[in-house]
């Protein structure tokens, strides 16, 4: 008990000095990354952010955030293949010529395979979101393991393609996950800036919300299992585009930062 009461106080005296630190100008707060509150009043995060590891951080294979200094945003959709939506948001996007990345489910791309092929067909990035979107935080290594390589070899059985990404369901990781990935050659993609689509927000909401929340290097989290979001995402595209800001697959955007993927040994 007196070792619980010993860290928490430490977090508190951190915070403190952080908070201090914010007041005093010398650490920015940046609204339009979404970063967790314990990681935020940890000294540690802004030693990071200082030296730009919360872009990517070749240790751990982790991509926090784009370069702030190029006008681009990754456009990230997770979930699915959906047979609803993802088709229509897919072929909206192709037609406003949008780069994107669709992180998917292996076992809903395994039940509708022809929906993936659509999608990727179409020149979008298919990435990894686990076999069965299970929390991989929970997990043991070997199972995190499995959660990633049975999830790689539907999309490839339907795509024909691997994948070299990983969007962690719940965007849950601690460092088992991330050590698991990056043995299995996994980058593991974040994210900076979301609308809570998934709980069926209304679309006039999830648009100002990314519009609010967007900057150079952001990373947008959205889903294609809702139909608010199809109809969200003309007013996103136009709003950022007149922001002058590009789109850019993951791939691109880990590229822009010079970073070196993580590879299999």
């Amino acid at each position: 008990m007196s070792d619980i009461l010993t860290r928490n106080r430490m977090r508190i005296v951190a915070g403190a000095a952080v908070l201090a630190l914010v007041g005093a100008g010398l650490v920015q707060w940046n609204r339009h990354r979404a970063v967790p509150i314990e990681r935020a009043l940890n000294p540690a995060y802004w030693v990071r952010h200082a030296r730009g590891l919360d872009r990517y951080d070749p240790q751990t294979g982790l991509l926090e955030h784009g370069d702030p200094n190029l006008p681009e945003v990754a456009l990230t959709i997770d979930d699915g293949p959906d047979p609803r939506y993802g088709p229509q948001i897919a072929q909206m996007l192709h037609d406003k010529g949008v780069a994107a990345t669709f992180f998917v489910v292996g076992v809903r791309v395994k039940q509708y395979p022809e929906v993936v092929k659509q999608i990727d067909g179409l020149g979008f990035e298919i990435e990894n979101h686990t076999y069965d979107h299970q929390r991989l935080d929970k997990l043991k290594p070997h199972e995190i393991a499995n959660e990633i390589r049975f999830c790689a070899a539907n999309i490839e059985k339907a795509t024909g393609k691997k994948t070299t990404l990983l969007r962690p369901p719940g965007v849950q990781y601690n460092d088992q996950v991330l050590a698991t990935a990056k043995s299995l050659g996994y980058a593991t993609i974040s994210w900076t800036c979301g609308a809570r689509d998934y709980d069926q927000q209304p679309a006039s909401y999830i648009a100002q919300r990314i519009l609010d929340r967007s900057e150079a290097g952001s990373i947008i989290i959205l889903h294609q299992d809702t139909p608010s979001t199809l109809t969200a995402l003309p007013a996103i595209i136009d709003g950022l585009r007149s922001r002058g800001y590009r789109f850019v697959t993951v791939s691109q955007m880990l590229d822009h930062l010079h970073a070196r993927r993580p590879k299999s040994e």
